[in-house]
Order: structure tokens, then C-alpha cells, then sequence
């Protein structure tokens, strides 16, 4: 049963061959062609050696010489042929995809080159098959295919950690090493060297092999993008050094996306560690859906993080519009470029960012400043937690921040940035609101001082909020008021008098002067 399950001839995956390809492959080994790429669709999977009479089938790819080509074509429309040898062009059916070689090479010498170019891709796919069951399937693929494109390549994730560079050579970039995980990560100057490139950021919705122009590097890169779940998961590429990209490259490279697109599906992978796993994890941590504690500090120990570290969490949404799943990659990697010891994640039309402050060395100000060009030239507004003493109440502040966010938005405020602590009244005020009507809520010894105040033209009302505004300081409420201190005294002695409160217990000071927030704001 395991030998069955393992089994590599089992995947729904195959590779099969298009005419771009042999015909590249007959290029490499210096025969001059012709191609003809009508209804060219990957479905070859053998090479036959034609003779009149034979049936012919659409997974063949049939050689015939060009001496036998008149009157054969006009029944086998569809069919893919190698045509050696100076033939007339009137007989070539429609709808074939057709290499015809024009050097004077011999048929059987044709057909050895082709029958290589399928065994070599047979080689290929069975290895990357293979490798969807090994314990390192990334870097397997990435060797099996280096032979196959002839040029280095690499594999990164969506933060540009590398996650597969098995055969790294003098002539590819150098990597940075991460401060925090110790893993390999593309540069951060070519990072924002990349991310202000609109040809980069554009080919980031890209579902097909591309090519990136040479300006930004040097040399071309053929690139796929990984997608799991609709997601943007990475990008696997190839340099262009040592030897020319060719068409048939791009459809192969297709392949390979999608075989390495399957092992992210299927979660096979072992390469997926938790820091590339953070998309999985934080959704469910902060809706409180994972409450298994070992995965959790499972996590923590991967980055090296404890759970009685000091964090805080922002919330970041665009001022005007709504994230996209794809226009947040950018700005993900430049946030954690920004930040020693965070991680930046996509989430519900925005984004969310992690901080470590003790792996940091930074207060919540100090971080929030290194940030602040990115996120005001990108037109970012940013919730702001208070500071937690323990991983495990990461939910309740991404809470803050987010009722941070939405509550400074609505504010009055300037500013790009909102922190939890400036808001909280207002939220306490809101939630208890929402229950029970201001009006109700507040002291009734101060809707009775401003019932006395209208009937007797007093100004009870407008002393008591001076006077604890002013923390009891009898002094400054008389020059704020204008008037002397025995006045003011007498018009406290009064206050207490007619309501009964008792302005030396501290309790009721705080009530008074919440009440006097909800009735100033009319919340």
C-alpha cells in the first residue's frame, strides 16, 4: 500500500511534449529549421519513424522524410510531424504543428535527437514526480531542472526568503542573511529596487511563465509565479547566463509551477516552515480558531522568540481603497525590511504586522518612525496595540489595533497613525452605548446642576468641569474663571450641597468626568 501511494506514475501530473520544444532542442544542436506552430498543444509523448500506411495517432510525433511528404498530408490534419529535408510546402496540412530541418541532415540522425529530447524530459518529469515525495522536494526539482533550462535558478517566498537555491554559482546575485532567522534573503536594496519597478510589481499577477527584461540585473529572467489557494506564494526563476532562454522554456517552466503548486496544495512540503507558513497561522491565532498552545510555541521557538517577550500589533489599511491581495506583496516586504524583529501579513483587505519589541530593541515610536515614509507615501493609515507581555494575548491586540484604526479614522485626526491608548475612552463610551443611551449613562448629579444653572443663571455646571480638569487645583479654576478663590470654594461647598457627591472620593471624580467627556463629545 505505501509503495502504491508513493508511486510517481500516480500523479494527475505529466509532461508532454510541443513541437517548440523539439524544435528548440534541434536548434541546441545546430540544425537549421522551420517551425510551424499551428494548433502547437502539449500532448506529444513519443517519436515514430513514419511508413506509408500506418495509423497515426495525436500523442506521436511522426519523422518522415521529405522525398515521402507529397500527397500524405492532406488526411492527417492535426498531426505533428518532422519534416527532413526540402518538401513541397503546398502538401503541409492546416492545423499541424511541423519542424522541418533544411541543413541536409539524415532522417535517422533526426530521430535520435528527438528520441533524446523525449527520454531527457521523461528523465526530468520522473525525478520531479519523485520528488514530490522526498524530504527536501524544492531543492530535488530545482537540481533536475537546472539541466534542463542549461542556467541557474532559485526559489524565493512571497518575503524573498530563499527557499531553494541547491546550486548557487559566482555570476547570480549574493544573498543577505536575515538578522533574525539566520536564512538567506534577497537583499534589501534590490528588494526596494524592486519594488518601485512597475514592470516587477505588474508581473506579480502574472499566472504564466514571464520574462523580466536584463535593465534591472543584468541579464533575463524567466520567472513563474506560485499561487496557492488563489494566494500569491512565491516566485520560481531562471537566470539567463549561461545560455539563451528559449521559447520552449516558458512552457516548461509552466510545468514545473504546477508541480511545485501541487506540493503547496497538498502540504507536502517540507520546506514550508513556519515563517513561510505565517499566511496559515496568524488568520487562525487571531480569530482564536488555533488554540493548539504546542503549534503555537512551536512557532515562537522557530523565530527564536519567547512568549513572555514584550509585542504589539499594527493594523494597516489604504486611506482611500482596499488592499489587493497582489498590491500588498510589495508593501509586505518592505515592511519587515523596515522592522529587525516583525512579520508583515495579508489579512481581511489589509494588513497585519507582528512585533517583536524585545528581539527589537525599539519602543513602539522608534518603530512606527523607521516606517513612517513607506507608510504615508503609500497612503497608509496604521492601528496601533498597546504593548503585550505575552504572545498568547496577540488576539485580544490585534483587537486594539484594529479599534484603533477604525475609531482614529473617523476622528478628527491628522495623523497617520492611531494608537489604542488615545482611543479607549471613546471605545469603552461606545461599547456601554450601544446598550444603554448616553444621556442615561451619565451622572444624574450633573443633569441636575445643569437643570439648576438654567433656572437660577448659575454656572455650577461649567465650575465642577474646570475645577477637575484642572486636577482640584482651586488656584488655576479661579483664573480660568475670572473670579476669586473664596468663589470658587463657595460654589464647590454649593455643588456638594445640592447633589451629595462627595468631590474627595476618587471614584467619583472619574465618573463625573467620564460623564462630562460623554456629554462634551455627545457620544
Amino acid at each position: 500500500m505505501e509503495e502504491q501511494k508513493t508511486n510517481p506514475e500516480e500523479s494527475p501530473l505529466r509532461f508532454k511534449l510541443n513541437m517548440r520544444v523539439i524544435a528548440d532542442a534541434l536548434e541546441r544542436k545546430s540544425r537549421q529549421i522551420l517551425y510551424y506552430g499551428s494548433n502547437d498543444v502539449c500532448c506529444l509523448e513519443e517519436a515514430r519513424m513514419y511508413y506509408p500506411g500506418m495509423k497515426l495517432k495525436k500523442n506521436y510525433v511522426y519523422l518522415v522524410p521529405g522525398g515521402e511528404v507529397d500527397g500524405l498530408f492532406r488526411t492527417c490534419a492535426g498531426m505533428a510531424f518532422v519534416i527532413v529535408g526540402e518538401t513541397n510546402m503546398d502538401f503541409l496540412p492546416e492545423n499541424s504543428p511541423m519542424v522541418q530541418v533544411i541543413d541536409g541532415s539524415g532522417a535517422l540522425e533526426i530521430f535520435e535527437i528527438v528520441q533524446d529530447t523525449f527520454e531527457t524530459y521523461k528523465r526530468w518529469d520522473w525525478r520531479l514526480q519523485r520528488a514530490l515525495y522526498s524530504t527536501r522536494p524544492l531543492d530535488e526539482m530545482v537540481l533536475a531542472s537546472i539541466k534542463v533550462f542549461r542556467n541557474p535558478m532559485f526559489i524565493h517566498d512571497t518575503n524573498f526568503f530563499i527557499i531553494s537555491d541547491p546550486k548557487h554559482v559566482p555570476e547570480m546575485l549574493e544573498w543577505s542573511t536575515d538578522p533574525r532567522t539566520g536564512r538567506k534573503i534577497v537583499p534589501p536594496q534590490v528588494i526596494n529596487d524592486f519594488m518601485v519597478d512597475m514592470v516587477y510589481l505588474e508581473g506579480m499577477k502574472d499566472k504564466k511563465a514571464v520574462m523580466f527584461p536584463a535593465e534591472q540585473r543584468g541579464y533575463r529572467i524567466l520567472y513563474y509565479n506560485l499561487w496557492n489557494d488563489g494566494r500569491y506564494a512565491g516566485r520560481i526563476l531562471v537566470d539567463e547566463i549561461y545560455h539563451p532562454i528559449q521559447p520552449g522554456d516558458f512552457m516548461v517552466l509552466d510545468y514545473l509551477g504546477k508541480v511545485v503548486e501541487t506540493c503547496l496544495k497538498n502540504r507536502r512540503i517540507t520546506w514550508m516552515h513556519p515563517e513561510n507558513d505565517a499566511e496559515r497561522f496568524y488568520p487562525d491565532f487571531l480569530e482564536q480558531k488555533e488554540k493548539d498552545e504546542r503549534r503555537i510555541m512551536n512557532y515562537l521557538h522557530y523565530l527564536c522568540w519567547n512568549r513572555r517577550d514584550h509585542y504589539c500589533c499594527l493594523s494597516i489599511e489604504a486611506e482611500q481603497k482596499e488592499f489587493s491581495a497582489v498590491s500588498s506583496m510589495a508593501t509586505l516586504g518592505q515592511i519587515e525590511a523596515q522592522i529587525s524583529a516583525g512579520q508583515a501579513i495579508y489579512y481581511n483587505n489589509g494588513i497585519v504586522v507582528v512585533i517583536n519589541l524585545s528581539f527589537a530593541g525599539s519602543s513602539i515610536a522608534e518603530i512606527l518612525s523607521k516606517m513612517a515614509v513607506l507608510l504615508r507615501d503609500s497612503l497608509l493609515k496604521v492601528g496601533v496595540s498597546s504593548e503585550i507581555d505575552d504572545f498568547m494575548e496577540l488576539p485580544q491586540a490585534y483587537r486594539q489595533a484594529c479599534i484603533a484604526l477604525d475609531f482614529g479614522r473617523n476622528s478628527e485626526s491628522m495623523y497617520w497613525y492611531y494608537y489604542f491608548n488615545d482611543y479607549m475612552l471613546e471605545y469603552i463610551i461606545d461599547r456601554a452605548s450601544r446598550e444603554i443611551p448616553v444621556n442615561l449613562l451619565c451622572s444624574d448629579s450633573l443633569k441636575l446642576l445643569k437643570k439648576y444653572d438654567g433656572e437660577n443663571h448659575t454656572d455650577l455646571y461649567h465650575t465642577l468641569k474646570v475645577y477637575l480638569s484642572l486636577d482640584q487645583n482651586v488656584l488655576q479654576t479661579s483664573k480660568e474663571l475670572y473670579v476669586h478663590r473664596s468663589t470658587v470654594f463657595y460654589r464647590l461647598d454649593r455643588i456638594q450641597k445640592l447633589t451629595g457627591v462627595n468631590l474627595q472620593d476618587a471614584r467619583e471624580r472619574l465618573k463625573l468626568l467620564i460623564s462630562f467627556y460623554m456629554l462634551e463629545k455627545n457620544l
